[in-house]
C-alpha cells in the first residue's frame, strides 16, 4: 500500500462517514466526537506517513511530501486537542479545515505526478475544496454570535461532503490501478 493509496483514502472516507452517523445519533456531542475522531485519524495518518518515510522505497512519492504529511498530521492532532480543551471552537474548526486543505494539496501533487486518467480523481477531489470554502465562509459569517448548533451542522455537512469525496477518490484510484494492472473492475471483490 503506497502513501496515498485508494485503501487509505477509503479508510478516511469511512471514518468521516462514521463520524457523521455518530454525530447525527448524538447531536449534542458533535464537537466532542469531532475532536476525538479527528485526533485519532490524524495521529494515525501522520504516524503512517512517518513509518513510510522511515522505510526504503517509499514508492513514487517524494520524501518531502511524506515528511510534511507526517508533521502536519501530528501537529494538527495536538492543536485540535489543545484548542478544544480551551473551548476555542472557531480555531478548532479552522485547524480541522486547514488540515484538510494542506493534506489535499499534498495529495493533489501526488495525484498529478502519478495517477493516470487524472480527470476523475481531480474532479471528485475538488468537491472537498468546495465544501471547505463553503464551511469557512459560513463560519466567518456567523462567528462568534452563532450558537453551537450551527457549528454542529457545518461540521456534519462538511464531513459528509469530505466522506463522499474521499470515497469517490478511492474508487477512481482503485479503478485506475485495476486498469493499469490489466484487471477488470467487475471481477474484483472489495474487502
Amino acid at each position: 500500500m503506497t502513501l496515498f493509496s485508494w485503501q487509505l483514502l477509503f479508510a478516511r472516507g469511512v471514518a468521516a462517514l462514521a463520524f457523521v452517523i455518530a454525530a447525527l445519533l448524538d447531536f449534542g456531542a458533535t464537537m466532542t466526537l469531532l475532536i476525538w475522531f479527528f485526533a485519532i485519524y490524524v495521529f494515525f495518518d501522520g504516524g503512517y506517513s512517518a513509518i513510510r518515510l522511515a522505510q526504503k522505497g517509499s514508492g513514487t512519492c517524494p520524501r518531502v511530501l511524506i515528511a510534511l504529511k507526517a508533521i502536519v498530521g501530528v501537529a494538527a492532532g495536538i492543536a485540535v486537542i489543545i484548542l478544544a480543551t480551551q473551548g476555542n471552537m472557531v480555531f478548532t474548526l479552522l485547524t480541522v479545515f486547514a488540515w484538510v486543505a494542506i493534506v489535499g494539496v499534498l495529495e493533489g501533487i501526488w495525484v498529478i505526478r502519478n495517477v493516470q486518467n487524472k480527470e476523475m480523481v481531480l474532479i471528485i477531489g475538488s468537491s472537498a475544496y468546495l465544501a471547505l470554502a463553503i464551511c469557512l465562509q459560513v463560519i466567518f459569517a456567523v462567528a462568534p454570535q452563532a450558537g453551537s448548533g450551527i457549528y454542529n451542522w457545518i461540521v456534519i455537512g462538511f464531513s459528509a461532503a469530505f466522506s463522499a469525496a474521499m470515497l469517490g477518490m478511492s474508487w477512481a484510484m482503485r479503478r485506475n490501478a485495476l486498469r493499469t494492472s490489466g484487471s477488470k473492475p467487475s471481477t474484483v471483490v472489495a474487502h
